[in-house]
């Protein structure tokens, strides 16, 4: 694969951004699987935490902004039903009480559901978006992901606004002179 099929356009950035944090969390998965019962359970804790704050945000996001401007039906109902599929897993994952382990089964379905649908949005339905929508769609998408990040206060806003710095990290500005 060459990197410009991940290139994204300005207004899915945001929602591309915050796959960064769905790989983490199934990764957090796949270390739980293999650990030792008390490490288990606190990569478990993190993955409950990270679903309930992060993860069924970013669906939402994702379901008011994507779902109106995908125009095949077939891949809509492909992005509604991994939605549900993720939101009933996670939903499960979360009614586990804290404290108990919720068996490697369930954190293993998590842990691939999360994983197998970063890569599905990232190769298809992005491109598929990207290249079969209007401009008008464009921009709605573009209008509504600006409203999501002025309204939203995730910790990958702060990742994406480190890129920006205008100093080399580590440097004062009065030596860049």
């Amino acid at each position: 694969m060459n990197n410009q099929s991940m290139k994204r356009i300005p207004a899915l950035v945001p929602l591309s951004r915050d796959h960064g944090l769905g790989l983490v969390c199934a990764q957090y998965g796949r270390k739980a699987i293999r650990a030792p019962g008390a490490d288990r359970l606190q990569l478990t804790e993190h993955m409950r935490k990270m679903c309930r704050d992060v993860i069924a945000p970013c669906l939402e996001d994702e379901q008011w902004m994507l779902s109106p401007v995908i125009g095949d039906e077939a891949l809509r109902t492909e992005f509604h039903q991994r939605h549900r599929s993720i939101k009933a897993l996670t939903l499960e994952l979360c009614a586990v009480e804290e404290g108990q382990d919720p068996g490697v089964g369930l954190v293993a379905r998590v842990a691939n559901a999360l994983d197998d649908y970063v890569r599905w949005e990232q190769n298809t339905l992005y491109p598929r978006i990207e290249c079969g929508s209007e401009s008008e769609q464009l921009g709605q998408i573009a209008k509504l992901s600006e409203e999501m990040e002025t309204r939203r206060n995730r910790s990958t806003q702060l990742l994406h606004s480190s890129i920006l710095l205008r100093q080399p990290s580590g440097m004062k500005a009065d030596r860049l002179s």
